[in-house]
């Protein structure tokens, strides 16, 4: 007949105040993290901008390709003071450090150039470069506008601008919702319904309704921007200058997309109206012809 052994007591309970410890710690390591989910402003972009744009200039080009002369000011709503400035510039006094006052954030997007847009910052932050004066301006989605010193691009605050009543607490809810559905297909088909996406040219999902994106824009408010030109002519604009753009993407039926931009400039030091322009892009398959160089006066 056989005997059973009687349990140690004393190890068990020993034992115990180390398991307490170590066994959920063992649960903990070998249960995997679960995804990082991406940032909300890039996952719900109405539109994208990613990628290579090329400027297209089919409008003033007397003023966009080559330096006008001294005194042109048509077009520009200067008051008297911008307009003493811009008579008294003298081209001659350049200086290679006022070589990058026609390519600040206001005057930047006229340039003919290639524009380069790419995410950063897990998601929150978006790069626009461009080739032309090898410009960098940071479209933050997020946080306040911080104390910064005053530079050529600025500080850029961004959001974006829903189509169709969009709601992306709402969208982001849905898709939340829809990660932790059982497996069944079903979760998952209503929550991606929900959280729709932005493809090319800003066409998401169809239909209505706040859970669903149906394209829109970006807006840009850019300050702290350090004095500068309007126009390589020697225009002014001053140091409480404040730019807001409007970017949009169009598909045509030729299958070319179309990044354009309401440019708008507001300057109480040296306009008397909001200097309004509307400069678009191509897109470009790639950056083969990208050509960074630097400013020229």
């Amino acid at each position: 007949m056989h005997r059973k052994n009687k349990p140690n007591w004393l190890f068990l309970l020993a034992l115990l105040p180390l398991s307490l410890f170590v066994i959920p710690g063992l649960v903990s390591a070998q249960r995997p993290a679960p995804p990082a989910a991406p940032a909300i402003y890039q996952r719900f972009q109405p539109i994208d901008v990613t990628g290579n744009w090329v400027a297209v200039v089919n409008k003033d080009w007397q003023y966009r390709m080559i330096t006008p002369p001294k005194g042109d000011l048509v077009g520009l709503p200067l008051n008297a003071a911008g307009q003493k400035i811009a008579n008294a510039w003298d081209p001659a006094k350049e200086t290679a450090a006022d070589a990058c006052k026609s390519y600040a954030a206001p005057a930047l997007l006229r340039v003919p150039g290639r524009l380069k847009f790419a995410w950063q910052d897990g998601g929150n932050t978006l790069r626009m470069d461009m080739d032309a004066g090898q410009q960098t301006q940071l479209l933050h989605f997020t946080g306040e506008e911080p104390r910064v010193e005053a530079g050529w691009q600025g500080y850029s605050s961004a959001k974006w601008i829903y189509a169709g009543g969009f709601d992306p607490a709402v969208a982001l809810a849905a898709a939340t919702a829809a990660a932790a559905a059982p497996a069944d297909g079903r979760g998952a088909e209503e929550g991606g319904r929900g959280a729709g996406g932005g493809g090319r040219g800003g066409r998401g999902g169809r239909g209505g309704g706040r859970g669903t994106l149906q394209g829109g824009a970006l807006k840009i408010v850019i300050t702290h921007i350090k004095p500068g030109y309007l126009r390589k002519n020697g225009v002014p604009f001053s140091k409480d200058a404040v730019v807001t753009e409007y970017f949009n993407v169009h598909h045509d039926p030729y299958g070319a997309d179309w990044l354009v931009v309401t440019l708008i400039v507001h300057d109480p030091a040296y306009l008397v109206a909001d200097y309004i322009t509307s400069p678009y892009f191509e897109r470009e398959p790639d950056d083969s012809k990208w050509r960074p160089r630097p400013c020229a006066a």
